[in-house]
């Protein structure tokens, strides 16, 4: 894409955007209104050491909560965000040939921190690509929702899980007071003033240690050498990582090496891991899927080996991605699980243009709602997942970014290529999706 001179915004849940122009064919309008209520105590004014010169807000100085007694908005939030996740990695598992890990989770965050500033014909093909199917204020209520649920349905278990949302601006940039609203109030994140026009890779540098901070040093380079320049002027980041034992650990003496079969026939031999547990599992024509549930039991694996990868991914929907995980059920099986890392880092402007949000990263881009006079469109986005499974467990992050950035029953042998999932047992939602083709790969 060309640069022109105007300046670039980068939001990284990361995102960044550059240019000017404007859509003139309808109206959307996703900024939250103010009825709320507090639920958290503010924020500190004082920006940590490093992060930023202040710390910016509009009206709201902490994050908030609309009411939403019967759960509707919340709903519906993570249904869009599934079925976003769904249509992600298909986009993705169709370009790439090896194991894919992915965070719908983070990027959906990333994305909606940029749909809040998101007027006109850029709104709508956001909220479609996002499966935003509720009012734009809603959406950013139910996800601020369920991320809170999120938090609070993990603490004091063993397993870890933790989120976070970081802006950065160029001193002066003429923000929307509503946009610094919907950030502090929806994503906890207020906006930190940077100098990107003076030393661009020197914060750089300071974008890329938080997210690894945030990430437990998994993802340490989120933007290449090449992603911010001297025209970015705005940085919005999302930074999740999860540490999750298994409720039942491997027995380690039980690994052993076996033979993996690959797609296109040929086998390596790989560590696989064995247990006999009480673990809900399915069995169908098309696919045997096993359910491991991390500790504390509020999340899960859930492992899917489809009889046909190709074809399964071929007709995979949100759908029948939720019909595989709900037909797992309770019962003994044998489990031979092989151990596997992977990383996946890959710029998404391509794939997000193609799944139907091309105005956003185009000049006719209307971010008005973000920066008064618009202006600005999405340079470039970036997302990195990591995930390491063996006999103890499960650790795993991800960031996103762009520049404007047992008793024996029947036996599941995941002996050939399998897509996983890790989900929120109690919401359903996909924190992470992903597919393995080789296990011996090494990132």
């Amino acid at each position: 894409m060309g640069r022109s001179s105007a300046a670039a915004v980068v939001f990284a849940m990361v995102t960044a955007l550059v240019g000017c122009g404007s859509d003139d064919d309808g109206s959307v309008d996703p900024s939250p209104q103010s009825t709320s209520q507090r639920i958290t105590s503010p924020p500190s004014t004082a920006p940590p050491a490093g992060d930023g010169l202040s710390l910016r807000y509009g009206t709201v100085t902490e994050r908030i909560i609309d009411v939403d007694a019967d759960g509707r908005n919340t709903t519906a939030a993570v249904a869009g965000l599934n079925a976003f996740g769904v249509d992600l990695f298909k986009a993705i598992a169709a370009q790439e040939t090896g194991n894919v890990v992915l965070s719908p989770y983070s990027v959906t965050f990333a994305l909606g921190m940029i749909y809040a500033g998101a007027r006109t014909r850029t709104a709508k093909e956001m909220a479609s690509v996002l499966h935003a199917e509720i009012a734009a204020e809603n959406w950013h209520e139910g996800i601020n929702a369920y991320d809170l649920t999120l938090d609070a349905r993990t603490a004091g278990s063993p397993t870890t899980w933790s989120a976070a949302n970081k802006v950065w601006t160029q001193q002066g940039l003429p923000l929307r007071e509503q946009f610094l609203d919907v950030l502090t109030g929806a994503y906890g994140s207020p906006l930190a003033e940077a100098d990107f026009a003076a030393n661009p890779q020197a914060e750089r540098a300071v974008i890329n240690n938080w997210v690894a901070d945030r990430t437990e040093d998994r993802i340490e380079e989120l933007f290449p050498a090449d992603a911010l320049t001297r025209e970015t002027v705005m940085v919005l980041v999302n930074a999740v990582a999860l540490d999750a034992p298994w409720e039942f650990p491997f027995d380690p003496d039980a690994t052993v090496d076996e033979p993996f079969t690959r797609p296109d026939g040929t086998t390596v031999s790989v560590p696989m891991m064995h247990y006999d547990e009480y673990l809900p599992s399915a069995t169908t024509g098309s696919y045997q899927a096993v359910e491991l549930p991390y500790g504390g039991g509020a999340l899960s694996m859930v492992v899917i080996v489809p009889t046909d990868l190709a074809a399964f991914e071929a007709s995979l929907t949100a759908r029948s991605l939720q019909a595989a995980l709900d037909s797992v059920t309770d019962g003994g099986i044998h489990l031979s699980l092989p151990r596997w890392t992977a990383r996946t880092h890959l710029t998404l402007n391509d794939t997000l243009t193609g799944l139907g949000m091309p105005t956003a990263f185009t000049p006719r881009a209307d971010f008005s709602g973000m920066v008064a006079g618009g202006g600005v469109w999405i340079d470039r986005v970036e997302h990195e997942a990591f995930i390491d499974v063996d006999e103890d467990g499960t650790r795993a992050a991800a960031a996103t970014g762009g520049v404007m950035v047992g008793s024996h029953g029947p036996t599941v042998e995941v002996n050939r290529p399998f897509l996983y999932v890790i989900r929120d047992r109690g919401a359903g939602t996909i924190l992470f999706i992903g597919r393995v083709t080789d296990p011996s790969m090494t990132p």
